[in-house]
């Protein structure tokens, strides 16, 4: 039978027909399935899947590929019609070209089996394919099913393209042993460049290479192997390696080079368990001499595992990996066209060897892993100094578990401070911080192997202060994770540890001077006062609020109400408010209308104190007990926002943290002009203030935002004035000399009445007295 194509047949769809080489009758026609795709431009004929049939190749190098959304692409396509039984085929296995205008499918060749693998082979043109359109030929291996649809190797043109392209595919033929080597080879015409060039088939190489393993399970206790120059005893196993091939129109011994890794599945730069006896490397290179006549030849390596405290894993396998390559360079100098591996066959083999373990029989270790764990406390304060330990318990209740790790997955609010040392019922593990996939993790070792029956306690400790974004708790993630391959892990265990916010906030004031006592000294009123002294004495009042903790407190209002005026006459008059930290106050109407003149506000040192959070408590306890004295003494009355007009002051306070305060003073003065007009009266001037909170600056909110209010008092009360007289000089001689003038007038007086004169004795007595006085004298 023959086989034509029609490009431009059935409406430019192309067919191809099969005809009877007898009388040229239609058997079949295949039709394309795109217009003026040129299907049928080239056939070809071979049998591609070796099942005695002959299957039938078409081209249509100006198939244009329609992808979504995108302008249709020249890439050309090849069709291959397998024959299942007399002219029944099944549908098409379609190959299609990748490079634009390339014209893939203009060729079409049957190579024959280039690789020895029992398959026909097949080479398709692509001649306007390739870097500045130099041209391709594209080589496709068959196999039971069809052809491969990735090409086994691709043919470069060497000819740019000039004044035109130089066709390198657009004629092809194959299926000739040019250099009679038993294998097809390949011609191929570049019409531009007036050229064809031969492609010689290289013979094809299978190797059949084996790793023998003795023992494959190692035994780390078994240490008969003592290393060179050393009294070390190791554990040790021999690793063979052993090859044998086959391939037409080859010498009787090629060379193979290899390279031989130890445990390769670990990435680079993690620890070997393995390394060779003689090199003390994990990888090694050699090269073996393989002969026809011989079935298998072997080479064995000795290979050692080293210390157990060196590595951690145990339970995986050590993956034994040979790479081999042909050597070229001991191929003969007369072999213009020297052999090639066969492309679809491995260059290379894998084997693995395992660790003894005590796992039983089957060297299988199935732990049964459980953990628990419970906080210290059940609940977090935001603001307090939050430390919290995790008394956990891990068990293991099966057989060992290998590189058992206790995994904690941090949450945001936490920070992993250590492990508890000071409790002698706790273990004391190794714990490592680690960051995985952008999580935080503290990751702890639980032993290697976490044995049988294993079971005890430990604390792991966190600090928590990071509650921004925390809504009602936190949550710690714990799990036992191990290298097993059966049950390698624990329970999941979620720990949830509940938030609360927590502030108590203080309010608290005094008023400088707490008193006023009138009259004033030196003071006038004035028809129309300028200055600050012209109105009265100066007032102060200050209220602070703050902050006691433990946690912060935002969005709060403060209202103060002031006694401005009672039945259109001044009592406090406003100069100036000042604010200390944050806080912003804005009052119901203006103050300070007359526009009086106000010397700089200065704190005296005790305002400066209060202000700077000193001991105030003192001076509210002793000052409100002397100004409630005098009141319930004097029957002072009190004038505040619920008899008198007052100005309210609102004031929003921004976020106080624990400890700190927000303050505000009042500037202002006494119109002592409506207090003396009522002489000896007694008034108390009470401003009143309160705050609400009305956030704290968390998700979590408590049930009840703290509130409260006080007032501040400043008396004024009456005294009478000590006066004090400046006597001229004049009077004070005048007055001593008529002093001495009633002196003298009184004593002459005295004289004149005998006062000042001596009293006598009587005579008689006198001479008796002396009559005795001369007897006695006598007698003696």
């Amino acid at each position: 039978e023959l086989v034509a194509g029609v490009p431009r047949g059935a409406q430019n769809f192309g067919y191809v027909s099969i005809i009877n080489s007898s009388d040229l009758t239609f058997i079949q026609n295949f039709t394309g399935e795109q217009m003026a795709s040129y299907f049928g431009y080239t056939v070809a004929v071979s049998d591609v899947n070796n099942d005695g049939l002959d299957d039938i190749l078409v081209g249509a190098p100006l198939f244009m590929e329609r992808e979504f959304e995108s302008k249709p692409k020249e890439v050309g396509q090849v069709y291959l019609y397998l024959q299942e039984s007399a002219f029944l085929f099944r549908d098409a296995q379609i190959l299609t070209g990748s490079e634009v205008f390339g014209r893939f499918g203009s060729a079409i060749t049957h190579l024959g089996d280039l690789n020895q693998d029992g398959y026909n082979d097949i080479a398709i043109g692509a001649p306007f394919a390739g870097e500045d359109r130099r041209g391709k030929v594209l080589i496709y291996n068959g196999y039971s099913n069809g052809l491969n649809t990735n090409p086994s190797q691709v043919l470069n043109g060497a000819w740019a393209s000039q004044s035109m392209p130089s066709g390198f595919g657009f004629t092809l033929r194959g299926d000739s042993d040019v250099d009679k080597n038993d294998y097809p080879d390949l011609i191929v015409g570049a019409f531009g460049a007036g050229k064809a060039v031969v492609y010689r088939a290289r013979p094809v190489v299978t190797v059949n290479a084996q790793l023998i393993l003795n023992p494959m399970i190692v035994n780390p206790d078994n240490k008969t192997c003592q290393l060179p120059g050393s009294q070390l005893l190791v554990a040790c196993f021999t690793v063979r390696v052993c090859a044998d091939f086959e391939g037409q129109s080859i010498s009787d011994e090629i060379v193979l080079k290899g390279e031989l890794q130890l445990d390769s599945l670990k990435q680079k730069g993690a620890v070997k368990r393995t390394l060779f006896f003689d090199y003390h490397q994990s990888h090694h290179y050699f090269s073996i001499v393989i002969e026809r006549q011989k079935q298998l030849h072997c080479q064995d390596f000795l290979v050692y595992l080293r210390d157990e405290t060196e590595f951690r894993d145990k339970l995986s396998p050590i993956n034994i990996n040979l790479n081999y390559s042909l050597d070229e360079s001991n191929f003969e100098d007369s072999l213009t066209v020297k052999p090639i591996l066969n492309y679809y066959q491995e260059s290379s083999v894998t084997e693995q060897a395992y660790i003894l373990v005590d796992c039983g029989d089957d060297n299988l270790c199935i732990p049964d892993l459980q953990l628990s764990a419970m906080p210290d406390k059940d609940q977090l304060i935001i603001g307090e100094e939050n430390c919290v330990m995790l008394v956990i318990n891990p068990r293991n209740d099966g057989e060992g578990a290998y590189e058992a790790e206790l995994h904690i997955k941090i949450p945001p609010e936490a920070d992993y401070t250590g492990v508890e040392r000071n409790n002698k019922a706790l273990r004391v593990l190794s714990c490592d911080y680690k960051m995985e996939n952008e999580t935080r993790m503290v990751v702890c070792d639980l032993g290697n192997p976490m044995v049988a029956g294993a079971n005890f306690s430990t604390g792991i400790r966190f600090s928590v202060q990071h509650f921004e974004n925390s809504d009602f708790s936190i949550n710690f993630e714990l799990q036992i994770k191990s290298s097993n391959k059966i049950n390698p892990t624990s329970n999941l265990v979620n720990l949830h540890i509940n938030i609360s916010a927590v502030a108590q906030v203080q309010i608290r004031g005094v008023s400088h001077p707490p008193t006023i006592i009138l009259p004033l000294h030196n003071w006038e009123p004035k028809d129309e006062p300028t200055k600050e002294e012209e109105l009265g004495p100066l007032v102060e009042h200050i209220y602070e609020l703050h902050n006691i903790g433990p946690s912060a407190i935002n969005s709060t209002v403060l209202h103060v109400g002031w006694p401005v005026s009672s039945r259109e006459e001044f009592l406090l008059y406003i100069l100036h408010i000042q604010t200390h930290g944050p806080l912003h106050c804005q009052t119901s109407s203006p103050i300070n209308t007359m526009q009086i003149k106000f010397a700089i506000p200065q704190d005296t040192p005790e305002l400066a104190a209060f202000l700077y959070n000193s001991t105030i408590s003192h001076y509210i306890r002793r000052r409100d007990v002397t100004v409630a004295e005098s009141h319930r003494k004097n029957s002072a009355k009190i004038l505040n926002c619920t008899n008198v007009k007052c100005i309210l002051i609102s004031c929003t306070v921004g976020q106080l943290e624990r400890g700190k305060s927000a303050a505000l003073k009042i500037r202002s003065r006494l119109w002592a002009e409506t207090f003396m007009e009522r002489k000896n009266d007694l008034y108390t001037l009470s401003s009143n203030v309160s705050f609400e909170v009305k956030s704290m600056p968390y998700k979590v909110q408590p049930a009840k935002l703290p509130e409260g209010s006080i007032a501040i008092r400043t008396s004024v009360i009456w005294s009478t004035p000590n006066v004090s007289f400046v006597i001229p000089l004049w009077v004070i001689i005048l007055a001593i000399l008529l002093g001495l003038l009633v002196l003298a007038m009184l004593t002459l007086a005295l004289w004149k009445c005998g006062f000042f004169d001596r009293a006598r004795p009587p005579q008689d007595d006198m001479a008796d007295r002396e009559q005795l006085t001369n007897n006695k004298t006598t007698d003696a």
